[in-house]
């Protein structure tokens, strides 16, 4: 198994006043980012949130508020960031020595379900990973105020959250680190000092740790456009097809609805993710569906997962990510609200954006057109791309 454990029991000196865990960010408290991250990710299986107890409340209504189901437990802190790690992973009881252990900082909110899929993969085959992005900038090692030494930069990378070791490692470094009694900054370190490697993993450097008042602010700049070269950008696309005459399945969203008429198309004839290739197409100033579908499906490609694939790769080559997603579909049939939750699951392990990012609404329009008629469906997707 792939256990969560999200240290949030900080106390936030360098906020000056803020607690930076429960912080507005675009609307919602810091935390809910990285816990979104970590619901949306196919790889968690659980999550254990580390936190102050007059936090709890506020984590649980958290929780809720935004879809959060992957929380097992929320449990105290201790003194030091290794004490409440440590906390953490007793509190998972008895793990199996090859389960990975994933540890995250609260106060990173953009972390991405790829990056720790990527930081399971690799803890996984090498024993322990990390997030890190190399530097930019020239490096000097200082000493009374004065410049000592340039260090090679290449050589040097600033460690991110997640950081993740299989269950026995990690077991073996706390029991070093306390027989030694040595704190470490982070839990790669505790690896480290077992003489055993930790491996890399390349992270964005949206992916760092708020804790100041400054990081707040910028990344309250990088969500909103705020100071970017470019505004955000909204797309609009739209889909529909008829129910098929023949035995195929109904594909929504990437999710496959059962026992339901599927709809007519040469490939699977998924609207929402044919209007969402639309709508992200438009925002970018691109063109229809067709312009790749066509080659792929003569190539037996009908997975309308992979025409969307292509669409996310094109985003401006990373300059680009989803804001948000609007989903309106219109049909008689079949009754979609009960698919609600697995549509927009899908969509978020997609898209890799919580679950609050997605809107997802159903209408029959009274009967009015073919698709109220219960003749097929049709979608409108609206997105916005932000820099």
């Amino acid at each position: 198994m792939n256990r969560a454990i999200i240290v949030a029991a900080g106390r936030s000196a360098r906020m000056q006043g803020t607690d930076k865990i429960i912080a507005d960010l675009g609307g919602k408290p810091l935390l809910a980012w990285a816990l979104e991250a970590f619901e949306q990710c196919a790889d968690i299986d659980t999550v254990t949130v580390v936190s102050r107890k007059e936090l709890f409340n506020g984590i649980k209504a958290l929780a809720g508020k935004y879809a959060i189901t992957k929380i097992k437990k929320i449990i105290e802190g201790g003194k030091e960031r290794q004490d409440s790690v440590l906390n953490g992973a007793e509190s998972l009881g008895n793990c199996d020595e090859e389960d990975i252990i994933i540890i995250h900082n609260g106060s990173n909110p953009f972390v991405s379900a790829g990056e720790i899929s990527a930081c399971i993969s690799a803890a996984r085959e090498h024993g322990a990973a990390a997030c890190a992005f190399p530097l930019k900038d020239t490096i000097k090692k200082v000493k009374g105020g004065f410049a000592e030494q340039t260090l090679d930069r290449k050589d040097v990378w600033q460690m991110q959250t997640p950081q993740c070791a299989r269950y026995g490692i990690l077991k073996e470094a706390f029991s070093h680190a306390l027989k030694n009694n040595a704190h470490h900054t982070d839990d790669a370190a505790m690896v480290e000092a077992l003489g055993k490697k930790v491996k890399i993993v390349p992270c964005s450097a949206r992916n760092f740790k708020v804790t100041t008042p400054e990081d707040l602010e910028m990344a309250t700049r990088m969500i909103s456009g705020a100071g970017n070269a470019r505004p955000p950008r909204v797309g609009l696309g739209q889909d529909s097809h008829r129910f098929s005459a023949g035995k195929k399945a109904l594909v929504l969203g990437g999710c496959t609805i059962p026992h339901e008429q599927g709809l007519e198309g040469n490939s699977d004839a998924d609207v929402i993710l044919h209007a969402l290739f639309n709508a992200i197409s438009s925002a970018l100033g691109g063109r229809s569906l067709s312009i790749i579908s066509d080659g792929m499906c003569k190539k037996g490609i009908t997975d309308s997962r992979e025409y969307l694939k292509a669409i996310l790769e094109d985003m401006g080559d990373g300059k680009w990510a989803i804001g948000n997603v609007s989903v309106s579909i219109e049909a008689k049939k079949p009754k979609l609200e009960p698919h609600h939750d697995a549509i927009k699951k899908s969509l978020c392990a997609l898209l890799g954006i919580g679950p609050s990012s997605i809107g997802l609404t159903f209408t029959s329009g009274e009967g009015l057109t073919g698709f109220g008629r219960g003749e097929g469906m049709q979608c409108f997707c609206a997105v916005t791309l932000v820099r």
